[in-house]
This record gives structure tokens, C-alpha cells and sequence, in this order.
């Protein structure tokens, strides 16, 4: 059974327990375990962070302590810029703020379970993407072999592919369309002639642009519809 590590950051004991409870009833139906951490500040939180971590539930409104769930987000992107963040608010509009430390959704209180089984199956989809395949990258050094769910995208460069992961930019050499092959079946998808995107990893959508992580890459005009129609189903 797949297991995954929860963090949660909630001030109201009783949102705290519910969430525990819901993440108990998802695992249940889904066969998932989760294991579970709760803190009611988050000074202790980032405190005790170790990037094992997979999903963070962070409480807008924190009431104790001196940092807001808004700036822990900051904090914790820099120790892990890749954990799911899920924000807890009942404050709509703190959502476009959220962009800005990548959180993967907002869940509106009074939160209701079939709601949040909703933003746990995007969560799962976007954990499960990251398991990935082995993808080998030989650079000058020798050859490398990542996962496939820790690259973001792909770009050319001149006569070089950069491998853009959640850590690192990897130089290398080949054909952008022999990379596409490789990885069409870990949803990965053509947004233009010169750049391959890891679809787990778009956060949002900017006219002729996307968001990929904290980069704006823009889609060819050719590539246009059919990279919607693969961004669409992937998220269901």
C-alpha cells in the first residue's frame, strides 16, 4: 500500500482533527496510507521541516505565533520548493496570493469531505506522476539518471537540451522529439518546437503562456491546441 507523509498546520483544534479524519476516510477508500503530523503553529512546524514530506494543509489564519499561513508558505518554499501545499482559508481571497508560493489548491471552509476528495485526487495524480521512470541524461560529467516525475520541463538551447528539475538545470545533448517518445507515457506533453512539459508540474495558464513551477514558457501557436487537449485530460 503507497504511503504518503501529511503535515498540517491548523490553529482550530477541530479543523485540525477533521482534516485527520477525512485523510483516514480518503486513505480507506483510495487503499493509500497516510501518515499524519499535526502542528498549531507554524514556528514549530518549519522548525521540525524535513522535505520527506508530501502534502502540507496550511491555515491561512493562523492565530497563534508570529508568522501567518501565508508567510510560512514563503519559508517552507525555501527549505522544499516542491512539496503540494494545499492552503485552509475562509477568506477567498488571499487565492491569487497563493500563486506566488505554488500551492496546488485552496480548500474554502467550511470544507466538506466530498470537496476535499477532489483536491486529494488532483494531489494524488500529481504524487503519482512523480514516482516517474528513469530517465538517463548524459552531460559532460558522465551520465545521470533522474526520475522522470522530477523534471519540470525540457527546453532547447541552442545545440543543447537544459533539463530543468525542482533542484537543478542539467545541460545535455539529443533531439527534443526523441525525448517526447520516451516520455509521452508519464505525461509529458509538446507546448512548442523547443520546449517538453511535465504536465504535474503547470500551475496556471497566462494567455499564450504557462506557468511551469516560477517559469513562464510560451506555447507555440501550432502546439496550441493539441497541448490544451493533453493539459485537459490530464486534469480530469
Amino acid at each position: 500500500m503507497k504511503q504518503y507523509r501529511v503535515e498540517i498546520v491548523e490553529d482550530d483544534l477541530e479543523y485540525s482533527q477533521f482534516l485527520t479524519r477525512c485523510l483516514d476516510k480518503y486513505g480507506a477508500e483510495k487503499e493509500i496510507a497516510f501518515s499524519i503530523k499535526s502542528y498549531s503553529k507554524a514556528e514549530s512546524f518549519l522548525e521540525d521541516y524535513k522535505k520527506a514530506c508530501d502534502i502540507v494543509f496550511m491555515d491561512v489564519e493562523l492565530g497563534k505565533g508570529f508568522l501567518n499561513g501565508m508567510e510560512a508558505a514563503k519559508k517552507l518554499r525555501v527549505l522544499d520548493p516542491t512539496v503540494l501545499l494545499l492552503f485552509v482559508t475562509n477568506m477567498p481571497q488571499y487565492a491569487p496570493e497563493g500563486y506566488s508560493v505554488d500551492a496546488l489548491d485552496y480548500c474554502l471552509k467550511p470544507i466538506n469531505y466530498n470537496d476535499l476528495s477532489v483536491k486529494l485526487d488532483k494531489a494524488m495524480r500529481v504524487l503519482s506522476q512523480r514516482d516517474g521512470i528513469p530517465v538517463r541524461i548524459k552531460d559532460k560529467n558522465g551520465t545521470r539518471i533522474v526520475s522522470s516525475g522530477d523534471i519540470m520541463y525540457i527546453e532547447v538551447m541552442g545545440h543543447d537540451l537544459m533539463f530543468h528539475t525542482a533542484g537543478d538545470v542539467i545541460t545535455s545533448y539529443g533531439g527534443l522529439g526523441e525525448r517526447e517518445k520516451e516520455l509521452s507515457g508519464v505525461n509529458f506533453a509538446r507546448c512548442s518546437a523547443s520546449a517538453l512539459v511535465n504536465l504535474s508540474y503547470v500551475r496556471g495558464l497566462y494567455g499564450d503562456e504557462i506557468e511551469v513551477g516560477t517559469d513562464r514558457i510560451k506555447i507555440g501557436r501550432s502546439k496550441k491546441k493539441a497541448f490544451m487537449e493533453q493539459l485537459n485530460t490530464y486534469l480530469g
